[in-house]
């Protein structure tokens, strides 16, 4: 029996520090070079840094690695040395102390390419980050260019009668002089999605008409959604139109006004769901506090509890941190985030899928249309054709 309880106690005490040490990961960043922009798609002329906060004040050994994967996020069938050239499961090596902050962290950063390897292939991956111990502490979706031509699309409010006034449709067009359509030997798959968020797209496995030089994508519908609530906190102790009240105990707490989700539509600009690490020191990846921040959701909807706070910051993951909770008349979350602007969405969560408070067809949304192709003499999906738009410039 004493065998049996120490046994049981080890595993508890191994699930409890795997499970603690993932909590104290934070600010995961793909950005450009200059630690400015987040992004999610990169060409073969960029590079990737990678930054990521953990939240203590003793460096640790972590490594990443990258993988490919096909159109649809499964692991390809390329071996590592027909992605990559050169090797990858590389220590990270340059780190930073937090500088002068009430919480303390460790700041890791990297970059792709690097002296160890360089990306030769166009596709999907996946950048993993483990401890020494082999265990992941954390993934992140990218995708890679390597010549690419470039599609259209047109974006118009839907035809549908009872969707008018929450859908968008979109057209792509994508030009593809050596594309061939018209075999049966060749695959080609249509990547569509919306505001960056790699984990919800649509894919189209055949073009609605087929041209001597193009294709056409028609009738691809989307729900509008709302626009991104944000708030800026760079001025850590500074209250404004977004945040009702700050203090500072232990840490700093960051308390918003209530959220209330539109009833008509209203114009909020917006960075699509992307958050942007800032504040007034020179190095603010370094020099930027965390605070705990509270979010407040006024709605009628009293009786689903499956209400997500999500964006780019979390990697739009509903799960039980990003869970609110029912309290004195309002629905709660408190999240731990380093200073900065941020854009965040309130999401419903079923069976089936996740699904927004409210839609509106004038919503601006970021889409992205990505062509793959698979030739009978390849064992993996190449990127042909992408294509972007804005619906700030959608047709009625």
């Amino acid at each position: 029996m004493r065998i049996i309880k120490s046994h049981f106690f080890l595993i508890i005490v191994i699930f409890y520090s795997s499970n603690s040490q993932e909590n104290l990961i934070k600010s995961i960043q793909l950005v450009d070079s200059n630690f400015e922009n987040e992004k999610i798609i990169f060409n073969e002329s960029e590079k990737i840094m990678v930054v990521f906060d953990e939240l203590t004040n003793r460096t640790k050994n972590y490594y990443f690695e990258v993988d490919h994967y096909d159109f649809d996020w499964n692991l390809s069938e390329l071996r590592k040395s027909e992605f990559l050239e050169g090797f990858d499961d590389i220590r990270i090596t340059n780190y930073f102390k937090s500088y002068n902050t009430i919480q303390p962290y460790i700041n890791y950063q990297f970059q792709i390419p690097n002296r160890n390897f360089k990306i030769k292939k166009s596709g999907n991956y996946m950048i993993k980050v483990k401890n020494d111990e082999g265990k992941y502490i954390f993934k992140r979706k990218f995708i890679f260019l390597r010549d690419v031509s470039l599609g259209s699309i047109e974006i118009s409010k839907s035809r549908k009668i009872n969707f008018q006034d929450s859908n968008q449709k979109l057209k792509v067009i994508i030009n593809c002089k050596d594309c061939n359509f018209y075999s049966n030997s060749h695959i080609y798959k249509l990547i569509v999605f919306k505001n960056y968020d790699l984990h919800n797209y649509k894919v189209i496995s055949s073009p609605t008409y087929k041209l001597s030089q193009k294709v056409i994508y028609d009738n691809i519908v989307f729900r509008g959604g709302t626009e991104f609530f944000n708030f800026d906190n760079s001025n850590i102790l500074n209250t404004n139109i977004e945040i009702k009240n700050v203090e500072l105990n232990k840490n700093y707490i960051t308390e918003l006004r209530t959220d209330i989700i539109p009833t008509i539509y209203t114009y909020e600009p917006d960075i699509n769901g992307k958050f942007i690490i800032k504040n007034n020191n020179k190095n603010p990846q370094t020099e930027s506090e965390y605070s705990n921040v509270v979010f407040s959701l006024k709605t009628k909807n009293l009786l689903n509890n499956n209400i997500y706070l999500v964006g780019n910051f979390n990697d739009y993951k509903t799960n039980k941190s990003s869970q609110l909770n029912f309290k004195n008349g309002l629905f709660q979350v408190t999240l731990l985030l380093k200073q900065g602007f941020y854009n965040y969405k309130y999401l419903i969560k079923d069976e089936n899928r996740n699904y927004e408070m409210a839609d509106f067809w004038e919503t601006e949304n970021a889409y992205t249309a990505i062509l793959y192709e698979k030739r009978p003499d390849e064992n993996y999906f190449k990127i042909k054709t992408i294509a972007t738009n804005n619906s700030s410039n959608i047709v009625n």
